[in-house]
């Protein structure tokens, strides 16, 4: 009981999309049919991206170094840090919530939170993109676009990990691998 206890605090939206769903299906059953299609369709869609990044995310925990991460991407890898989280969101591809477990394994590792924040402000930058796009809006557009996309990670990062707090990362961290930092 303490377990489902601890599962439905982490992840109390499941409760009232339930409740919700279980009231369509009583309610309107051929919309919630329909609502139910949808969700294993996308799912399925979903599901390669998920596997990847899982496997991305074990390979993450698995061959990259606590200190490696603390000393590039941790707190005292200041406008370094958020120049390497914008550099990776610029080449990461694939839907954001293939990112997400990405950046919580490097919050996990030891990265501060404006690299995580980096790299979720330059994702929206797709450089095989670039092309397609100076063909269709021109060159003005797409430096200005991509320029301020880039540029929004050195002004974000560090105003929203101010705004969050320094306690807010301890839900993540690791302890120190032995002879780390």
């Amino acid at each position: 009981m303490r377990r489902l206890e601890k599962w439905l605090a982490k992840n109390w939206l499941v409760v009232p999309v339930g409740l919700v769903y279980a009231w369509l299906a009583v309610t309107r059953p051929a919309t919630a049919a329909r609502a139910l299609k949808l969700a294993a369709t996308t799912f399925i869609d979903t599901l390669p991206t998920l596997i990847a990044v899982f496997v991305l995310v074990g390979l993450l925990a698995v061959w990259v170094e606590q200190r490696f991460v603390v000393k590039h991407l941790g707190e005292g890898s200041g406008l370094k840090g958020i120049a390497i989280g914008a550099g990776l969101g610029t080449v990461l591809h694939g839907p954001l919530v293939g990112v997400f477990p990405l950046l919580e394994g490097l919050l996990r590792k030891g990265a501060r939170p404006a690299v995580a924040i980096a790299i979720v402000s330059t994702w929206a930058i797709k450089l095989p993109m670039i092309p397609l796009e100076l063909q269709l809006f021109g060159w003005k557009f797409t430096i200005v676009r991509e320029g301020l996309l880039f540029a929004s990670a050195f002004v974000l990062a560090p105003l929203i990990e101010l705004a969050i707090g320094k306690h807010w990362i301890e839900r993540f961290r690791e302890p120190a691998e032995e002879g780390a930092l």
